[in-house]
């Protein structure tokens, strides 16, 4: 049995030129990644995660509408023995302090909303910087591409974590990688919360293996 981030290993090197994702770009139009490029992505975010001081066991969410580098810092945090937090994207600002507090994520994500039309208070930007005081465990807010950089001292760019881990070897992440066992945290998925506060499911890479 093979864990997800083995598979992206060996489908870059047997399928590399071969589409991986399609998304759909300005003007409607479809952008493929190949395997070869999303290998590379999902690398350079393992790399910059580890930098960030994200270790085995601790949590990533990912607070965003479905997008190419929601994905990638999904598998990236598998890749080192992060787990991975989905935070939906329509999910206000304390729905957000409860899932990011509840799982102790030292690193969140940030995306968009594309339901926000326009609205500020519907921006996931804007709904993580209301609460983010609240949460003394978060260090690092990652702004996904095209999303606006806050004034809050732990908001970074997506440009300037990919820069941080710019000194780690690739050779790191796969130690790491090579280590990692299917009984190992993979993700935690947050129920609906309709009887109380969501609760987090976890799921092992044993799982998710396909």
């Amino acid at each position: 049995m093979e864990i997800t981030p083995k598979i992206l290993l060996h489908n870059a090197e047997q399928y590399g030129a071969k589409p991986a994702l399609s998304e759909r770009g300005q003007k409607g139009k479809w952008q493929q990644t190949n395997w070869s490029d999303l290998q590379a992505e999902i690398m350079d975010i393992s790399k910059s995660l580890l930098a960030c001081g994200v270790d085995i066991n601790d949590k990533v969410s990912i607070y965003s509408y479905n997008r190419k580098e929601w994905y990638a810092g999904y598998l990236a945090a598998q890749t080192i023995g992060g787990v991975a937090v989905g935070v939906y994207h329509t999910c206000s600002s304390q729905e957000v302090e409860w899932i990011v507090g509840n799982s102790d994520s030292k690193v969140v994500f940030v995306g968009d909303n594309p339901m926000d039309n326009g609205e500020k208070d519907k921006m996931p930007n804007h709904r993580i910087l209301k609460i983010l005081d609240n949460l003394p465990q978060v260090e690092t807010v990652v702004m996904m591409s095209g999303i606006e950089v806050l004034n809050h001292e732990k908001m970074i760019s997506w440009e300037d974590f990919i820069g941080r881990g710019k000194d780690i070897s690739v050779n790191t992440v796969t130690s790491i990688l090579d280590n990692l066992t299917l009984d190992h945290t993979a993700c935690l998925i947050y129920t609906s919360g309709t009887t109380g506060n969501p609760k987090g499911v976890e799921l092992t890479l044993s799982l998710i293996h396909i």
